[in-house]
Order: C-alpha cells, then sequence, then structure tokens
C-alpha cells in the first residue's frame, strides 16, 4: 500500500494531518470544529488559531521540512531524507 493511499484511508475515517490542520477543539466545551472558524458554534466561546497538528507539533518532535513525526533519536527524516540537527 502508498504512503498515499494510506493517507487517503486515514482521512476517510476522519484521521491523518491534513484532517488534524482543518480541525480545532474549543477549549471550553470539547466541540470538533473547521479551523476557519472563529468561534464555537456550540458554546460561542472564541477559538485560538491553534489547530489539531499545531498542537500535535508542539507535542512531538517533527522534521522541520516535512512536518513529519520523528522518532526522538532520528538523525535523518524517514520522509524527506534532511539531516536533522542534533539537539
Amino acid at each position: 500500500m502508498t504512503q498515499k493511499t494510506r493517507l487517503k484511508n486515514l482521512e476517510d475515517f476522519g484521521y491523518g494531518p491534513n484532517v488534524m490542520r482543518n480541525t480545532k477543539v474549543c477549549a471550553k466545551c470539547g466541540q470538533v470544529i473547521k479551523a476557519s472558524a472563529s468561534f464555537c458554534p456550540d458554546c460561542g466561546e472564541r477559538l485560538s488559531s491553534e489547530t489539531l497538528f499545531d498542537r500535535y507539533k508542539r507535542q512531538h518532535p517533527c522534521c522541520p521540512e516535512c512536518d513529519t513525526v520523528l522518532a526522538p533519536d532520528s538523525l535523518y527524516c524517514p520522509h524527506c531524507g534532511i539531516k536533522l540537527k542534533i539537539k
């Protein structure tokens, strides 16, 4: 199975990086909302600009070139091959 097919399958079930880029969660009530929204349709809370993908990247090491999630000890990105800076 190709990576493109895997990503399509994930998206069909509501998962994957593209779905996460297009999704926000209301901090007040937990409603899942499209990333383009500024206010929660359930409770009226103002939404931050942060998407689920932004949150995920903040909590996991990601490639600076292609945003692929990395193992903590990665020296190279498994997707684009860039050499990673060791912290």
